[in-house]
């Protein structure tokens, strides 16, 4: 386990208010973050956490993040500029955006009925969230699951299901593929966890929310197609958009 000294103060934040008690061990480490599986405090009456930790923005891959922070930007032409500038100010204003913009939606989600895993608390860099998983160890990414072509069509269904949930709540995924998805087939009752929020947008401000519900339904149906399930993309998002103009959903 590894956590940077910058990460760790705010660790001890976590510690301090009795949420965790320690960070054992990462299980995923993307572009973005990493992240880690902390043991709770026994008073949280749960087992594990995760714990999402942002990378610096200077050692995060994805940085042409314009499409997505359209609209979020506060009219305050200093943060506005600075933003633009990619000045030091700025570049702490895009880092903020894209944490707080994560934990924001996560918490509209969860209360919406979407299938995301409960946000507990951002601190900094951090996001403590519920774990998904068994044991410590991490449910299965879509991706790598092996599933039957009912569990496909199945889980497929619902997740379907929940992405026009989300659309329902005025937000797209915007980076939806199998790869932030979690799945645990023997979990029948609540198979499901969709995760990574950072480029979210909220539809009724970003000018760019059609293309990226089409492309989130494209490379998410892609994986259940391999297995069996039959749906054009392109109609399933143009019916889901025109359903949310029409307030349907």
């Amino acid at each position: 386990m590894s956590i940077s000294d910058e990460v760790q103060p705010h660790v001890d934040f976590l510690i301090g208010i009795r949420l965790i008690t320690e960070v054992l061990h990462p299980v995923k480490s993307g572009k973005e973050a990493t992240v880690y599986v902390c043991r709770a405090h026994p008073e949280t009456g749960r087992e594990y956490f995760a714990l999402k930790v942002y990378k610096a923005l200077e050692k995060r891959s994805f940085r042409n993040d314009s499409t997505y922070q359209e609209a979020r930007l506060y009219r305050n032409n200093r943060v506005t500029r600075a933003y633009e500038n990619k000045s030091e100010f700025g570049q702490n204003v895009q880092f903020g955006l894209w944490v707080g913009t994560e934990f924001e939606m996560m918490n509209n989600l969860f209360e919406a009925g979407v299938y995301v895993p409960e946000p507990v608390k951002q601190v900094g860099p951090t996001i403590l969230m519920e774990f998904y998983g068994r044991e410590g160890a991490a449910a299965t990414l879509l991706q790598n699951a092996k599933l039957t072509e009912k569990q496909a069509r199945e889980v497929w269904a619902l997740i379907k299901a929940n992405i026009e949930m989300m659309l329902g709540a005025n937000v797209v995924h915007g980076d939806l593929s199998p790869y932030n998805i979690l799945v645990d087939c023997q979990n029948e009752s609540d198979p499901v966890r969709i995760i990574d929020f950072p480029q979210a947008v909220d539809v009724r401000f970003n000018p760019n929310a059609r293309d990226l519900l089409e492309r989130d339904v494209r490379n998410t149906l892609g994986f259940f197609n391999k297995l069996g399930v039959r749906e054009n993309p392109a109609w399933l998002a143009r019916d889901l958009w025109r359903r949310w103009q029409r307030a349907e959903l």
